[in-house]
């Protein structure tokens, strides 16, 4: 994660707000290891190169504009 993904981060969490903003991180970082486990299985990308992480904070953050309240609300009422 480089500095660019800090500031992505911080407008992000500016624009969506705190739960939202939780919510689409680890959206992102599910995502992301998601696809990169997917390429490295194929043979497009090894262990040691780099995979851009902006893509995925994006993601994450417009399904979490979009359906984030419905995750939120359902992950609660499975706590419950």
């Amino acid at each position: 994660i480089g500095f660019g993904d800090v500031k992505l981060a911080g407008a992000i969490g500016l624009f969506l707000g705190f739960k939202l903003t939780i919510l689409a991180i680890l959206l992102s970082f599910f995502s992301g290891a998601i696809v990169g486990l997917f390429l490295i299985a194929i043979g497009k990308k090894t262990m040691k190169d780099p995979i851009p992480f902006g893509p995925f904070l994006a993601f994450g953050a417009i399904f979490s504009m979009f359906f984030g309240e419905y995750v939120i609300d359902w992950y609660m009422k499975l706590l419950v």
